[in-house]
């Protein structure tokens, strides 16, 4: 028989083991070992601890333990502490979330009230400082009297003016509530001038009447009228008052009527 036909029965290979470098393995070594233990271990803790945190989160804010129980209202005199203290709206509400933007604005919504803040005081009140409106002055419309403050909000009725306080005659203006705001021009204008006349041209003013038409006419206590009209170029109407009074005199002008409104053609009648 041919030999190279002579069978040899099965035959075995030898497999080649692969190194796990080649698997695609990273080798490492023991210190390498040791850090990526460390890390896992590090990332573990904060897992846990972040889920603990939560759950200490979500306990406190079902607790009652911090949930709005005391309201306190301070600087409130004329403004209804009562009143102020249940627009509040949140008792009961959770320390940690309430948002008091709503209840700050509500109020502010006060005739009364100039400003509001809220703040907490941890674990369970909160306060409500409040800034009133002072009384200025008098708004006078048809034949009703309205106490205003100095930004010209209407007070609420009861409320008094300051002794020897501006009154402005509002010539032809509609009735008011507490809390609307009269001309504000008007305003501004008669406090500027109540504050500047006196020193300037030594005489006081005596009565302040406003109309949408003419603006602002004042009475003073020389006997004459000054029409000032709105609040543009107040010091240059000022000087020219000034100086018409100069000039003329005051025993002149007794009687007369200066109209300042219209800049460079004042009209004396």
């Amino acid at each position: 028989m041919d030999k190279r036909h002579r069978s040899h029965g099965p035959i075995f290979r030898r497999g080649v083991r692969r190194s796990p470098a080649l698997r695609g393995e990273v080798l490492m070594d023991d210190e390498t070992r040791r850090r990526v233990r460390r890390a896992h271990a590090k990332k573990l803790v904060s897992i846990i601890f972040g889920v603990m945190f939560g759950l200490v989160l979500v306990g406190l804010y079902f607790s009652p333990f911090f949930r709005v129980q005391n309201v306190n209202v301070v600087g409130a005199t004329d403004a209804d502490v009562g009143q102020i203290a249940d627009l509040v709206h949140s008792k009961g509400s959770s320390m940690l979330t309430a948002n008091f933007a709503g209840a700050e604005a509500r109020i502010g919504s006060l005739p009364q009230v100039k400003s509001v803040q809220i703040e907490r005081h941890w674990p369970d009140s909160i306060t409500v400082t409040v800034s009133e409106r002072q009384p200025w002055g008098t708004w006078i419309a048809g034949s009703t009297a309205y106490v205003i403050d100095d930004e010209g909000i209407v007070l609420p009725p009861g409320t008094a003016a300051p002794d020897g306080s501006l009154t402005i005659h509002a010539v032809a203006a509609p009735a008011l509530t507490a809390g609307d705001h009269v001309a504000q021009d008007a305003v501004d204008l008669s406090k500027a001038l109540v504050a500047e006349v006196p020193p300037k041209l030594q005489l006081n003013i005596t009565e302040v009447d406003w109309s949408e038409a003419s603006g602002l006419t004042l009475k003073t206590d020389a006997g004459y009228t000054v029409v000032i009209g709105d609040s543009d170029n107040m010091e240059y109407k000022l000087a020219v008052w000034q100086q018409i009074d100069s000039e003329l005199g005051r025993d002149s002008m007794s009687g007369h009527v200066l109209d300042l409104r219209f800049g460079e053609r004042p009209s004396f009648q």
